[in-house]
């Protein structure tokens, strides 16, 4: 359940993915965030599987050990709250009008979030 108060950040694939390889600035949100517990990571649940679909190749170009990543993964994973589509489905429509197409499931849970009086921000490397 997406929490009334906190900041709400809908983290796409490509940033997370940078998150893991690189550890930059969202691996540096992320680590913050495990301390102050400021913000609330919220995504569509299938981008879990995404991850997992491309966990082996996402190690390996991290250039960590096993352990490292294992720890790095769980770390950002176990902070963010995966939605299931069923959820918002209903703004999917608006969302593939309104977004590249990749990245309509992240703008139709936007759309769902705003709906209920919550201020969502996509993180996101997409200038869009």
């Amino acid at each position: 359940m997406v929490l009334a108060g906190l900041n709400i950040l809908i983290p796409d694939s490509n940033v997370l993915i940078s998150a893991l390889i690189k550890k930059g600035k969202v691996f540096e949100l992320f680590e913050w965030n495990d301390f102050n517990c400021t913000l609330n990571f919220v995504a569509p649940e299938y981008l879990s599987s995404e991850i997992l679909n491309n966990l082996s190749e996402i190690e390996k170009r991290s250039r960590l050990s096993k352990l490292e990543f294992g720890r790095i993964f769980d770390k950002i994973e176990s902070q963010i709250e995966f939605v299931p589509m069923s959820r918002f489905k209903g703004f999917i429509p608006e969302a593939m009008k309104i977004s590249p197409p990749n990245d309509f499931p992240y703008i139709a849970l936007a759309l769902f979030l705003k709906s209920q009086d919550r201020n969502p921000r996509i993180l996101s490397n997409d200038k869009e």
